[in-house]
Order: C-alpha cells, then structure tokens, then sequence
C-alpha cells in the first residue's frame, strides 16, 4: 500500500483542537460492543460522528474531568474493524488494556499529546510487535521492532534523518499512513464524520 504522510495532510487543520491531543486506535475482528466489553467499559450513550463524540468528552472540562476515567467513542467499520477514538486519552496505548484486547487479532494504536509526544503501537496475537516515538523512529522496542521499517521508510519517515529533519514531518500524518499501511483502513473525514460511535468510559488507572 503506497499511502504517506501527504494522504493525511488534512488531518491538523480539519479538526485542530483534536489534533493537538488525541489517540486513533483499530481493532481488527471484533466488533465496537465487543470492543466495549473486552475493556471492561461502561456504556454511556451513542453519537453520530466525531463532533458529537468530542463534545460529549469535553462537555464537563475543566471542573468535571477525571484522570482516572477515560472516554472512548467505538466504532464498528468495515471488513471486520473497529476504530477507537479519544480526545486527550491515551486508552489505546496503555499496555494493560490493549494487550488483553489484542489476543487473537491485530490492533494499531497512535497517540499524540499536548507535548507532541508521538507514540505509535502495533499489536499482534497478544505481543507487542512495536513500541515507538515517532519523532526518535529508530529508537524502537517491542517483539518484532523492525516489522515496520519498510513501512516507516515509505510513508516518508527517514530512520537515518536528524531530529530537525523528524520535526519537520507531520507526526500526526505519519501515524495514520502506518495504520492504514497495517490494517489497509482509511481514517478519513467521512469516516469520522459518519460513523456511529459507542460512548464508554473506562479506567485508566486500576493496576
């Protein structure tokens, strides 16, 4: 699959408040119910669309928010996939819970936050295959950690290029062209903007 950065250069401009600080995860073979049950969640409601699932999320900043609750919006997609989307969480790479869910199928997870941390993981049967920065591409762990450098070499993400080189590349962008190179799923704004979201919320911190 030939998709780079380019194909999602829409993605920080499209819904900037969102962009600055949030976590995209698919699931493969399973469907958003079952996504929800396996992270111990507990319902809340359903919304249409990633605007409502953001205001939903937001509705109750700052005197409302609770570290220890996250909110989650599941979505079930085609040919067998789910997508979880968060506003400022970090659910889908928190270790605990995705490496349970992840027993049995593939489950890819990137993550910014508001220090433009970017973390990418790619789960498979149970292991994770590859734990990374983005921004320090090279310096990867996991089980299988050069599964994806062919994959980072052709969404534009150079593992021999300087910090200044890095920075220069849209994280963000780069995070969805891998998962889209892993999972052949297209994030677009479509997909956003019409899926039906499952509203849960799940803790964070027990353990």
């Amino acid at each position: 699959m030939s998709v780079t950065v380019d194909d999602y250069s829409w993605w920080l401009t499209w819904r900037p408040a969102w962009a600055e600080a949030h976590c995209v995860t698919l699931v493969g073979d399973i469907t958003a119910d079952g996504v929800v049950d396996a992270l111990h969640a507990d319902p809340v409601t359903h919304v249409h669309g990633v605007d409502a699932l953001y205001d939903h999320a937001v509705a109750d900043w700052p005197g409302g928010y609770d570290p220890s609750r996250a909110v989650i919006g599941v979505a079930t997609l085609d040919d067998g996939w789910t997508l979880i989307a968060e506003v400022n969480g970090y659910v889908g790479v928190t270790e605990r819970l995705v490496g349970p869910l992840s027993s049995g199928r593939t489950v890819v997870s990137h993550f910014r936050n508001v220090n433009a941390v970017h973390t990418f993981h790619w789960w498979h049967g149970g292991r994770l295959l590859v734990d990374a920065d983005l921004m320090f591409p090279a310096e990867r762990t996991g089980t299988d950690p050069d599964a994806i450098v062919e994959h980072l070499r052709g969404v534009g993400l150079p593992l021999d290029a300087d910090p200044e080189e890095i920075a220069a590349v849209d994280l963000s962008a780069a995070g969805f062209a891998l998962a889209q190179r892993i999972t052949g799923v297209a994030c677009t704004p479509v997909v956003f903007e019409d899926s039906e979201f499952f509203v849960a919320t799940v803790d964070v911190l027990d353990g």
